[in-house]
């Protein structure tokens, strides 16, 4: 074996051996994160990436998986080396979860197409509207403390079915993150300018969400990190036209 070979695979061994054993989980939620020709992009994942070689930790593309929100939200609460990204921060949720990295501003709202007539005042009175909702997504979080009942809800896996469904009129409304249902409409080949934010539900930020069990340590650090990185480099979290 080369010397050279050898001082690689020495050095491999020691990043591994020196970083976390963390099963990162993510979904489709573009600007911040989402597939495109097979490979993980996002603002989100960048500023991962960019903590992890802050903090001289490699970072495995094999511990990140892709997924349907429901799941990671439900794994990440049972699988102690676990965490998801990006997540909305709120304190029902502080129970289930330790956040890091709460950087990223967002409006959590309910959107209508701008020719429906649909009215604030409808919303709760009129109980044959259906909302579109990713389960255990923060726009379905968020309608269920607006107090709208389950009944009205249509469940979809991701938030392009959400646009989809709407532009379709199989659902009346949808509850999502505004500027992320901006970014599927355009992913999904839909004018954004054909939709109104029609309510704002909650104002928060996003972040990354551990399993409680994850060490406060590591946890602090990351968090450290990632505001470090952010401070450092805010052009991570500028939006750009989203191309596939």
């Amino acid at each position: 074996m080369s010397g050279l070979l050898l001082n690689t695979l020495i050095l491999s061994t020691s990043l591994q051996l020196s970083s976390p054993n963390i099963q990162w989980y993510t979904e489709d939620y573009p600007p911040f994160n989402y597939q495109s020709q097979g490979q993980l992009h996002g603002l989100a994942l960048n500023v991962l990436h960019n903590a992890y070689q802050h903090l001289d930790w490699y970072m495995d593309a094999s511990n990140i998986m892709l997924t349907t929100w429901p799941r990671a939200y439900k794994a990440v609460q049972q699988q102690e080396n676990s965490c998801v990204f990006s997540m909305t921060y709120t304190e029902p949720r502080e129970k289930l979860f330790n956040f890091i990295g709460l950087v990223i501003p967002n409006t959590v709202a309910v959107i209508a197409h701008k020719n429906s007539g649909i009215t604030i005042e409808q919303l709760k009175r009129d109980k044959t509207l259906t909302f579109g909702v990713v389960k255990n997504d923060i726009g379905h979080q968020a309608l269920l403390n607006y107090g709208i009942p389950e009944s009205q809800f249509v469940y979809l896996k991701t938030g392009l079915e959400l646009v989809r469904m709407v532009d379709y009129k199989r659902v009346d409304l949808i509850a999502y993150d505004d500027a992320i249902a901006r970014y599927q409409f355009k992913r999904a080949k839909i004018d954004p300018q054909n939709y109104r934010l029609l309510l704002p539900l909650l104002e928060s930020k996003l972040g990354y969400a551990c399993n409680k069990n994850l060490p406060q340590a590591l946890l602090q650090q990351l968090d450290k990190a990632i505001k470090a990185v952010v401070i450092a480099r805010p052009e991570l979290l500028q939006y750009h036209d989203f191309d596939e």
